[in-house]
């Protein structure tokens, strides 16, 4: 069992580190833009309204794989990914506030970015009469 959950935990890192790569950069790639605002509406939904009844910047993602690490023996989880990744890529505990803060608005700025980019996308989705 225990193979399995280390699977499992090294393939929720790689749908982690897409998630982050993809979320920051996929609105500058034409033919992903539609998919780039999904993915950013996802988040959004994710961090807003399950994480009103979760906590604000609730991930499921995030949820599933420290469920995994629990059973792994790890219990120093932080909040979030990013300061885990964070302490992975440097080797230092940063400061998770921040981090946090950092994470947010790189992701608000992307989010206005692909809705910028998808306006005409968004102009015909809102505009379609049945």
């Amino acid at each position: 069992m225990k193979p399995l959950i280390s699977l499992l935990n090294l393939l929720l890192h790689g749908v982690h580190l897409f998630i982050i790569v993809f979320s920051v950069i996929g609105w500058l790639i034409p033919p992903l833009r539609p998919l780039h605002l999904l993915l950013c509406l996802l988040i959004a939904f994710s961090w807003l309204v399950l994480g009103a009844r979760k906590g604000w910047g609730y991930c499921l993602v995030t949820d599933w794989q420290w469920q995994l690490m629990r059973k792994m023996g790890k219990t120093d989880l932080p909040s979030s990914y990013m300061p885990m990744l964070y302490r992975f890529v440097t080797g230092h505990a940063g400061d998770d506030q921040r981090i946090e803060t950092i994470t947010r608005s790189v992701f608000f700025c992307s989010l206005f970015a692909s809705l910028a980019v998808n306006r005409d996308l968004i102009y015909r989705i809102l505009t379609m009469s049945g």
